[in-house]
Formats: structure tokens, C-alpha cells, sequence
């Protein structure tokens, strides 16, 4: 029973730390003038991601890297499984409410690059196992890590638009950071204490409920903007900041952790990455063709797939 209220408590810190750490992030944007997507790109990994790596650093320092590792694997698995069918279910809803012309979001074939390109590199990682490849695993960590960086510098070439600087929540960005920064780092150790327990209790793989429990705070929150710009009709917009969150798990985290050397590739953490590596490049397929969501039903069957075989 504590080990589910204290996921239950991670999951709300961590939801409302990422609300504040969101703000920031626009609050940044106005006042240095860089566009909010360029800003976004490049802050990411450290606020608006911030609880991923809370979670994740928590977990190295209290010696989990089964959990660590296993809430980096989580965000593409559930981009792939649980995302996309949301996308698709908010199309259909404000379709039916006729705020939409069509059930289906329709994109650009431009959008089905970007997904490719994080995609993709999360397939060698399955071959490089640690035991018998850990020195090219490392390199191989540093150079998406590096790739990342050089995506996200290009992004920082747009200006902001002209605007009034947003009122943060608490009124003052240090205190709002610090604020964030508090929320995440108890979240994570709720989390990862709970996610701990819980596994020992009903003797569960500890990665694989990593894998289903951490993304549940951490990546729907950050999938509200495109959520909301795919239900006015605005779907290349909406499909693009969810895409655009995929560069963070096919390229930061993986090669952080691959760089780092904390990263393995047991059945749990490896099923998870085949799920996401095959749901998305099918996806992506979709895409090339003008459609999103496509692979909802088959998203929902691997996730309820992996759930049954925990």
C-alpha cells in the first residue's frame, strides 16, 4: 500500500513540476528572444524533460539502473503505444463536435522525416549489448548525444515573435525553477522508491514497471500542446511538437545513458524497444502517406501485450 501511494505522490509532483517547468520555458523565450520552439530544443533536456532525469539520475545514485534504464526505454515505448492513439481519439472527439473537418488527422509528408530520424537510432542500441559491446556502446551513446546537440543548435536560430513576457505562476522565475526543481527531484524519488517496492512486493521485473508506470507524469503532460493544436485542425502543428518530443528519447536520453555506460538489454527493456522501433517506423509510413495514427489499434495491442507478459 505505500508503495502506491508513493507512485500516486510521484506521479502528482512530477505533473505539477513539469506545469511550472513548461512556463519557464516560454518565460525564457520572451526574454531572450529566441524563438519558444528553439528554446524548447535546447532547455529540454534539463527543465522541460526535467522529470525523466530526475527519475533517472534518483535511480543511478540510489544504484537502480534497472529503473533507470527502464524510464529512458519508456518514453518511446509510450510515444509509440499510448500517444498516438491519444492523438487519434482527440481528432475523432472534436471531429464529432464538429471543430474539425476530419476524423483523422491529415499531415504533411515532411513530418515522416523527423520521425524517421528519431527512430532510427534507437535500433542499433538493441544489437550493442553491454556485456560484449560496452566500449562501442559508449561511443555510439556519444555520438546521438552529439547528434541531438546539433539538431537542437539549428533550432536555436529563429527569433521570438513580438510579445509581452508571460506571468510565470509564482511570479518570480527563481523561485518558480527552484520551486520545479523540488517538485522533480521528491516526485523522482517517489517514484523510484515505490516503483521499487512494488516490483519486490509482487516479484515484477522492476524495468518493465518502469517502463509502464514513470511515462504516465512524465510524457502525457508534455503531449498536451500537441493534443490541443490537433483538436482546432491544426494537425502538422500538433503532430510536429509530438513528433519533435521523440528527438529527446530516440537521441538525448539513449546516449546519455549509453555514454554513460548505464544501459542493458534484459527481455523487459529489449521487448519495450522493439515494440517502439516497429510501431513508429509504420507509423512514419503513415505518415509519408498524409495520415497520422494510423498504427492506434496496433499501438494499444502492444501495449496491452507487454502489460500481460510483465
Amino acid at each position: 500500500m505505500i508503495s502506491v501511494v508513493e507512485i500516486i505522490g510521484g506521479m502528482a509532483l512530477t505533473i505539477a513540476a513539469g506545469l511550472l517547468v513548461e512556463q519557464l520555458v516560454y518565460y525564457f523565450s520572451a526574454r531572450t528572444g529566441r524563438s519558444t520552439a528553439g528554446v524548447a530544443m535546447i532547455v529540454a533536456p534539463v527543465i522541460t524533460s526535467s522529470p525523466e532525469l530526475a527519475v533517472f539520475l534518483i535511480a543511478l545514485l540510489q544504484g537502480k539502473a534497472d529503473v533507470a534504464w527502464g524510464s529512458i526505454v519508456a518514453q518511446p515505448f509510450m510515444a509509440s503505444t499510448i500517444i498516438y492513439p491519444v492523438v487519434l481519439v482527440v481528432s475523432a472527439i472534436f471531429w464529432a463536435l464538429r471543430r474539425r473537418s476530419t476524423p483523422v488527422p491529415h499531415v504533411h509528408r515532411r513530418v515522416a522525416l523527423p520521425l524517421l530520424a528519431f527512430t532510427i537510432p534507437l535500433v542499433p542500441i538493441l544489437f550493442l549489448h553491454p556485456e560484449r559491446y560496452g566500449l562501442y556502446g559508449r561511443l555510439y551513446g556519444a555520438l546521438i548525444l552529439a547528434a541531438y546537440f546539433a539538431y537542437a543548435g539549428r533550432a536555436l536560430g529563429g527569433k521570438a515573435e513580438a510579445g509581452e513576457s508571460p506571468r510565470l505562476y509564482l511570479r518570480n522565475p527563481v523561485l518558480q525553477t527552484a520551486a520545479s526543481v523540488a517538485a522533480m527531484y521528491l516526485g523522482g524519488e517517489w517514484l523510484v522508491g515505490g516503483i521499487t517496492g512494488l516490483g519486490a512486493s509482487l516479484g515484477l521485473d522492476e524495468t518493465a514497471l518502469a517502463v509502464v508506470l514513470v511515462p504516465v507524469a512524465t510524457v502525457l503532460p508534455e503531449s498536451i500542446a500537441g493534443l490541443v493544436f490537433v483538436a482546432r485542425g491544426k494537425d502538422d502543428e500538433g503532430v510536429g511538437v509530438i513528433v519533435g518530443e521523440k528527438a529527446l528519447y530516440g537521441t538525448f536520453y539513449p546516449g546519455l545513458a549509453m555514454a554513460l555506460g548505464i544501459y542493458t538489454l534484459e527481455p523487459a527493456a529489449a521487448t519495450a524497444l522493439i515494440i517502439a522501433v516497429v510501431i513508429s517506423l509504420l507509423e512514419a509510413a503513415a505518415v509519408w502517406r498524409g495520415y497520422f495514427g494510423l498504427t492506434a489499434p496496433l499501438g494499444l495491442a502492444g501495449y496491452v501485450w507487454y502489460l500481460h507478459h510483465l
